[in-house]
């Protein structure tokens, strides 16, 4: 079955590149690190494994559930690698991202594994919330994502694809 999903093309892709920026975070928490001096970013609080559930809609306005798990690792206060997989009833996929922030701007790459496409994201971090864009081959979408504590939510918007929205929220479920 993942073979004929697959096989579809652009659908697909976007799901995957769009889910893939769950894991930004916006809002730095100024818990102990904060309290010890350490400095303090946008990634913070983020390292470790999360999950949720989420829906994904279609053009025609019908909706599959989508089961999602990510772990972040953080390598500094301004980097942040993210190992995604999520699954609909129909399929499944695997995405590996990057992502850099830099005076209240994110960049990064993306890489879905079990096509071998990839592509890039951009934004900016404004009052706790990112918007941004995703890019990759034949492909435009739009996002925001909302960081809070323990729990996560992204919308992503698509209007001119197949898939026309995607919508998940995660909670962390361990710390590294």
């Amino acid at each position: 079955m993942r073979a004929e999903l697959w096989s579809v093309g652009r659908p697909a892709r976007l799901i995957a590149a769009a889910v893939l920026l769950l894991g930004v975070e916006t809002v730095p928490l100024a818990g102990a690190a904060a309290a010890a001096g350490a400095q303090v970013g946008p990634f913070d609080g983020l390292s470790g494994m999360w999950a949720g559930n989420g829906t994904v809609t279609y053009a025609s306005g019908t909706k599959e559930r989508l089961r999602c798990r990510v772990q972040y690792v953080q390598s500094n206060v301004d980097n942040l690698q993210q190992a995604l997989r999520c699954a609909s009833d129909s399929y499944k996929f695997e995405v590996n991202a990057y992502f850099d922030q830099a005076n209240g701007k994110i960049s990064g790459s993306w890489a879905e594994l079990t096509m071998n496409v990839s592509g890039t994201v951009s934004g900016t971090v404004n009052g706790g919330v990112i918007n941004g864009d995703l890019q990759g081959p034949g492909f435009v979408a739009q996002l925001v994502v909302d960081t809070r504590g323990n729990l996560q939510h992204v919308t992503i918007d698509a209007e001119l694809h197949e898939i026309r929205a995607v919508d998940i929220e995660v909670h962390k479920t361990a710390s590294p």
